[in-house]
């Protein structure tokens, strides 16, 4: 045990500042700062950069570079935001621990020789202790080791079928969150039969296993936004579905602590059984407190209509600069008549390049449409997607991970067929989806339907191969029923192999290629 005024001297040389009336902070200590920044960094999972973030995302969207781009890096952004969060919270807590262990209140016993170099160098310490403290509502400034990033969510603005939906879910797949995707449709204001806003962090902590922690760092889609945009029709009357849901949302977009309650199944090991095999589900409400200010929501929604609102609104401002002739006004009043409707409208710019007119909608747009101003500015980060053209549609066929013709080759070789498919055949199939203006949904459709009836002939039918040509995808088009049902698709046995390999590369010879690998790989060729 160290004599009083050794202990005293220890203190001075721990605790007091170099010049007399000079402040010390605990971030420029050693030991302190070691320490705080060993706990802010243990247990931080990494996050992807944005590049590989969007390498990721190539792997299963087709296009939209420019998208990707810009959701990589605002997801990126926003995960850095939250464990910016923890990582200030861990080392505030490190400090605070460090500074009341060798600072003590206690009066029964001296620590330090009263003099006024050690009573400043304690005076600065107690200083810190209380600055690391939560601060209570009181006129305190907050100083630089408080500021926080700011929130930003993402809106996505696309046609049907350009990959919205596709995108969210893939990103929370590579991050390892909890995703919860609502449609806004179903939503009305509290207390009108329909779902709460609410329900949205309801399915989400749902999905996260009633984990809180895991909760707040998910993610929430909020499709078809733009169904709930106010028609100028109703200004004046109340509407519980459109403009009175947006105002629900605000709060728990920007960040606030919500309360809900829900149902979780409780595990019982004698569950009651009604009959044999069905067991009743124990179910038992708890409430729970979610804070929404770190989970990303992402707005979605095709908004029909909102191109021709700002192709129209370019258009006036270009009549401005250069006015039109009555000649150029009549020929574009045709050219309008015979647009098709579920076309994007796209916009000529400065440089001869034409865009589609959703890469230049502003937030003034959108407010034109029908989202309340107060929405929209929670959403400061707006990227839209292109139209998928016949390319694109391509690619989506064949090249992404869980493709279409990797999804329908497996289902056929569940019972022993084997689905060729042509490369005209599938640029075919992309130009009919292409037509329909239905997206990459619509390659599903025509693909249900061009395989229905060899679906339904094949099995256990002694057939081992199955060709599907550019013929056999124009039958499809030209066949009377909805459901083509008289597909003439060509067929061949075991022992058939060969004339199969001549018909196939007479149209693909990549493809005749692969067939002729796999069949030396598996099996002798038919002597």
């Amino acid at each position: 045990m160290l004599p009083i005024r050794s202990r005293c001297l220890l203190s001075v040389r721990l605790y007091s500042t170099t010049t007399t009336g000079a402040t010390s902070t605990c971030a420029s200590h050693p030991t302190i700062n070691g320490a705080s920044q060993k706990l802010a960094k243990s247990n931080l999972p990494s996050i992807p950069s944005p590049r590989s973030l969007k390498t990721f995302l190539d792997e299963y969207v087709i296009g939209q570079d420019v998208s990707k781009k810009v959701l990589s890096v605002a997801v990126y952004n926003h995960y850095l935001r939250i464990f910016d969060r923890v990582k200030k919270q861990r080392m505030r807590e490190g400090q605070l621990q460090f500074l009341e262990a060798n600072v003590s209140d206690k009066n029964d016993e001296p620590t330090y020789v009263p003099n006024s170099e050690a009573e400043q160098g304690m005076r600065n310490l107690k200083r810190q202790v209380d600055s690391l403290k939560p601060i209570s509502n009181n006129n305190k400034k907050m100083g630089d080791s408080d500021l926080e990033l700011s929130k930003s969510n993402v809106m996505v603005i696309g046609p049907s079928g350009s990959g919205k939906t596709l995108l969210a879910t893939t990103l929370a797949r590579v991050l390892d969150v909890p995703i919860a995707i609502t449609d806004c449709t179903q939503l009305t204001q509290a207390g009108y039969i329909g779902e709460d806003v609410e329900v949205c962090i309801e399915r989400l902590l749902v999905n996260a296993d009633f984990d809180v922690a895991k909760a707040e760092k998910g993610i929430i889609v909020l499709d078809e936004i733009d169904k709930l945009a106010k028609p100028s029709a109703s200004i004046g009357t109340k509407d519980v579905s459109g403009e009175g849901v947006q105002q629900s949302l605000l709060k728990i977009i920007e960040g606030h602590k919500v309360q809900i309650s829900v149902k979780r199944p409780v595990k019982k090991k004698d569950a009651e059984a009604d009959k044999p095999g069905n067991k009743s589900v124990v179910k038992k409400e708890e409430t729970f407190t979610i804070d929404t200010s770190n989970i990303l929501f992402m707005i979605m929604g095709a908004f029909v209509g909102l191109d021709k609102h700002v192709a129209k609104r370019i258009k006036k401002l270009k009549e401005i600069d250069t006015p039109k002739s009555e000649e150029d006004v009549a020929k574009e009043e045709k050219e309008e008549e015979t647009k098709i409707n579920n076309k994007i409208e796209e916009v000529e710019l400065e440089n001869g390049e034409k865009v589609s007119a959703l890469n230049l909608a502003t937030p003034v747009d959108l407010v034109s449409f029908g989202i309340i101003p107060e929405l929209v500015g929670r959403v400061p980060i707006i990227t839209a997607l292109q139209p998928l053209q016949n390319d694109d549609l391509y690619h989506i066929l064949k090249e992404p991970k869980n493709a279409l013709l990797d999804q329908y080759e497996y289902i056929f070789k569940q019972f022993g067929v084997r689905l060729c498919i042509t490369d005209k055949a599938l640029r075919k199939v992309s130009e009919f989806a292409q037509k329909e203006g239905t997206g990459a949904r619509g390659l599903r459709g025509i693909m249900e339907r061009l395989l229905l009836n060899i679906n339904y002939e094949c099995p256990e039918s002694g057939t081992h191969y199955v060709l599907i040509n550019e013929k056999t995808v124009d039958s499809l088009q030209q066949s009377k029923y909805s459901l083509a049902s008289h597909v003439q698709a060509k067929y061949y046995s075991r022992g058939q192999l060969f004339d199969l390999m001549n018909d196939v590369s007479e149209e693909d010879a990549a493809l005749a290629k692969r067939l002729d690998k796999e069949v030396n790989g598996i099996t002798a060729l038919p002597q």
